[in-house]
């Protein structure tokens, strides 16, 4: 959201939007921001019932972030090693904190 950050669960995701699960309600029509890795994607919420809402993105997402965030999704342990691999090595080069 705009104003807050809310942790969720993506439950299904498309080119055009996700429904995602959320601990809190929140209010059709807010603008959100949908971060995983290092996609954010940028929308607004279109429904929200019982825990759940769709959020509907502002542009259509590429074929290639589709296909990275299903790869990270069927590969958790290779994601997981990746990032660490990735970060000691930014640490190296001096961009880490």
């Amino acid at each position: 959201m705009t104003h807050r950050t809310h942790r969720c669960l993506i439950d299904d995701i498309s080119s055009t939007g996700a429904r995602i699960r959320v601990e809190q309600e929140i209010a059709v029509g807010r603008t959100a921001m949908l971060q995983f890795h290092r996609l954010r994607l940028y929308g607004s919420v279109i429904w929200y019932g019982d825990g759940e809402c769709g959020i509907r993105f502002d542009r259509k997402m590429e074929a290639e972030d589709i296909e990275g965030f299903l790869w990270i999704v069927q590969n958790p342990e290779a994601y997981e090693r990746l990032c660490r691999e990735s970060g000691g090595h930014d640490w190296a080069m001096g961009l880490g904190g």
